[in-house]
């Protein structure tokens, strides 16, 4: 494989028939490299014996060497990727039917970043609707005003849309290795450096919800764990950081939104890390997460009274 048109990179750790559901929405082109990268599975080193799929053409099946992060899934992905059109798709998520008519049609734009609409299921029954369409009234707002900036600095996830890998690369832009939010980062970069995008209103994934995936706890109710807190407040502020160094005049006060639930259900865990980390690396923005702290219980005390 020479020079594809699309590198499709799949992050994947332990949900093997997943994948396989996945791959089978993936048509086997020579155009189409698929880059399918284990996070170290348990048993992963006897998967191309057990998943024929996984040896079909134009796919190449690698692993990191050390598990724990999507993020480094994807840049191990980026590593081997020779397509002029980079797309991440999570290895429980899949491509709607008839895709080969988005990537003809996206096969010679010249924008940087193109983005696509998605549908959103349950993992368990793919005609029970999820509720993570967060994003897709976007583009219903866009055709009304067409203002660019929801999609270049609030559309977090990497679903639906398609990277030049030309400007990927070019401006170095890689994902942060953590354990959760490695794609939020990517985004907000890719996004504010883009000369150009393009907005199409049309769906071309489709996400799952599934129990026990990195996202689940923004859709069950569940309470993150103290490493979840700690990854997502981490990113948000590195993000934060490179909006300011980049005079960006956009809110994004993700941060903010994790201080009063992080501090309220780990007090011990989250006062370490403030001490810790916000303190010494992030002091101008100290002030605003002890407000939005208070914030939090002033909401509260109205509540209960």
């Amino acid at each position: 494989m020479c020079n594809p048109d699309f590198t499709i990179i799949i992050p994947h750790y332990d949900i093997p028939d997943l994948l396989m559901r996945c791959l089978r929405t993936i048509p086997v082109r020579e155009d189409i490299q698929v880059i399918v990268v284990d996070d170290c599975s348990p048993g992963a080193d006897h998967y191309q014996t057990e998943y024929p799929e996984l040896s079909r053409p134009y796919l190449e099946f690698c692993h990191t060497s050390v598990g724990g992060s999507a993020g480094r899934a994807r840049n191990t992905g980026l590593d081997h990727a020779k397509g002029k059109w980079l797309i991440f798709i999570d290895a429980d998520d899949f491509f709607v039917e008839g895709m080969t008519s988005i990537l003809e049609e996206a096969r010679n734009k010249t924008e940087d970043i193109l983005f696509y609409n998605y549908r959103v299921v349950k993992s368990s029954d793919l005609a029970t609707p999820g509720v993570r369409n967060w994003y897709s009234k976007y583009f219903e707002e866009y055709t009304k005003d067409k203002n660019e900036e929801r999609f270049r600095y609030k559309f977090e996830p990497l679903y639906g849309k398609l990277f030049n890998r030309q400007f990927v690369e070019k401006n170095q832009i890689r994902f942060d290795e953590t354990s959760h939010s490695n794609d939020v980062g990517f985004s907000f970069k890719c996004g504010t450096l883009a000369e150009s995008i393009a907005i199409i209103d049309k769906p071309f994934f489709v996400i799952t919800e599934r129990e026990g995936s990195l996202a689940s706890s923004q859709f069950t109710g569940k309470k993150p764990s103290i490493q979840e807190y700690t990854a997502r407040m981490s990113v948000a502020l590195e993000t934060v950081r490179f909006k300011d160094l980049h005079h960006v005049c956009t809110d994004y006060a993700t941060y903010k939104s994790y201080s009063y639930p992080f501090f309220s259900a780990y007090p011990i865990a989250f006062s370490r890390f403030f001490f810790g980390v916000i303190i010494p690396r992030y002091p101008q923005y100290a002030p605003r997460i002890v407000l939005s702290i208070c914030q939090g219980y002033l909401r509260r005390l109205r509540r209960l009274f």
